[in-house]
């Protein structure tokens, strides 16, 4: 069981809906009926290219790494490389802004990966709008319209052999040890696309010099679909086995609540 510290509190009801993220003002929106998910502007992927691999990728890598954050089984994913499954589906934990950058940097190491989230990410402001879909953001559709050219986009990720990252629980719980519901929606992709899932999960424990807990990301065995199930048994079985594989690495490994939380059963309303 995870030790509590004395620090911030969370009252919760719905752990599939609440949201503490700080940004969660943000709203989500209609895409535009232009919107481009597979960008062959040649200007556009010049800079895309530049900004990952002489920016992003040493500067945060630079800020992970000081940061005393450490990765735990990244041998499974060199194998999953050696076997050609570039076109691998993360499912990580949500626990801080920082996860998809520590997924992109750390674990990814030197393969592109596109990142699957909500479309409040394009309310952000124009320039960090662009900046974010350079860096490999993919909006959810949001029409028949959408979805077809959003599953063009993710054929189009795997035969560009990328890793693409999904965090199934949806919402940010700042510090979380425990590993949330998720619906098996987002495994019906890699279902489809005949490709393995890779269970992450962020853990915490505790440090000897400092409050903050010391933050470990583990790498579990991947997930592949079955050629004997159908298209909505193999998206049930992909999401069971990752859920059943974070739930155990979480028990085991994430040993320090820096941020206590407490389910509330009535409609009171609590303050930290």
């Amino acid at each position: 069981m995870a030790k509590e510290s004395k620090g911030h509190i969370f009252y919760y009801k719905d752990e599939l809906n609440d949201d503490f993220e700080k940004t969660k003002t943000l709203k989500r929106i209609e895409l535009p009926k232009d919107y481009k998910y597979i960008h062959t502007n040649i200007f556009f992927r010049a800079f895309s290219f530049w900004l990952y691999w002489f920016v992003a990728l040493p500067v945060l890598g630079l800020i992970t790494l000081f940061g005393g954050i450490s990765v735990k089984g990244k041998n499974k994913i060199k194998k999953l490389k050696k076997e050609g499954g570039f076109g691998a589906y993360f499912y990580m934990n949500h626990t801080s802004f920082w996860d998809m950058i520590v997924i992109q940097v750390r674990v990814a190491g030197f393969k592109r990966c596109n990142i699957i989230g909500y479309t409040d990410t394009l309310t952000l402001p124009r320039f960090v709008r662009f900046l974010a879909i350079a860096l490999g953001f993919v909006p959810l559709p949001s029409s028949l319209k959408d979805f077809r050219k959003f599953e063009e986009c993710l054929k189009h990720t795997k035969d560009k052999k990328r890793f693409m990252i999904i965090f199934p629980e949806a919402h940010i719980w700042p510090y979380y040890t425990k590993i949330r519901p998720f619906i098996a929606t987002s495994f019906k992709y890699p279902a489809k696309l005949e490709a393995p899932a890779v269970p992450l999960v962020t853990c915490y424990t505790k440090r000897k010099i400092s409050k903050k807990p010391k933050i470990t990301i583990r790498v579990g065995d991947p997930v592949y679909p079955k050629k004997e199930l159908s298209l909505n048994e193999n998206k049930d079985y992909m999401r069971n086995e990752c859920y059943k594989t974070m739930c155990d690495i979480a028990s085991k490994h994430s040993t320090y609540s820096y941020y206590v939380y407490k389910k509330v059963e009535d409609d009171e309303v609590k303050t930290n």
